[in-house]
């Protein structure tokens, strides 16, 4: 017969809860915690953990003095699920910035490359202007030489050529 009772006692207490409203908050709230990135692998370690429940024990429909800690174990839960949003802020923030870091590393990336393109450019000029400079050198020698006298050629040569 007590069995019986226990039961019934269950039975009410649920279309209790069902009447306050309470069973819709605890889903709502567990299925907020369903769609958190580090939920637990069943509801019922959460509800121990932080809510306080005894998950299926004896004493599941007792009023031995728990009212106290009910409530001491709701602020706990929320103040550890403040500060797992806390946490969750933070990371979401460090991810933020990793990304714009990563933005800023492809820019000056981006920037490096150019700048390494002007750098061969400004070089291949460089490079042109020295053999024009080197030619016009050449083409000039040529063109006093020949309106030189011969006998100012060779002073010239031999004042040009490393004397030994």
């Amino acid at each position: 017969m007590s069995y019986h009772s226990a039961e019934s006692k269950k039975e009410e207490f649920r279309r209790y809860l069902e009447r306050s409203g309470a069973i819709d908050s605890l889903t709502s709230v567990l299925v907020g915690l369903y769609e958190e990135n580090e939920r637990p692998l069943e509801s019922t370690d959460y509800i121990k953990k932080y809510i306080g429940g005894s998950g299926g024990g004896g004493n599941s429909g007792g009023s031995s003095g728990g009212d106290g800690d009910g409530v001491a174990n709701h602020s706990s839960s929320s103040s550890s699920h403040r500060q797992q949003q806390q946490q969750q802020q933070q990371q979401q923030q460090q991810q933020q910035q990793h990304l714009q870091q990563l933005q800023e590393n492809d820019k000056l990336r981006k920037e490096n490359k150019e700048l390494k393109n002007q750098v061969k450019e400004l070089n291949k000029t460089i490079e042109t202007l020295r053999s024009n400079l080197k030619h016009s050198r050449e083409e000039a020698k040529k063109a006093r030489n020949q309106n030189q006298s011969p006998e100012q050629q060779q002073q010239h040569q031999q004042s040009s050529s490393p004397s030994t």
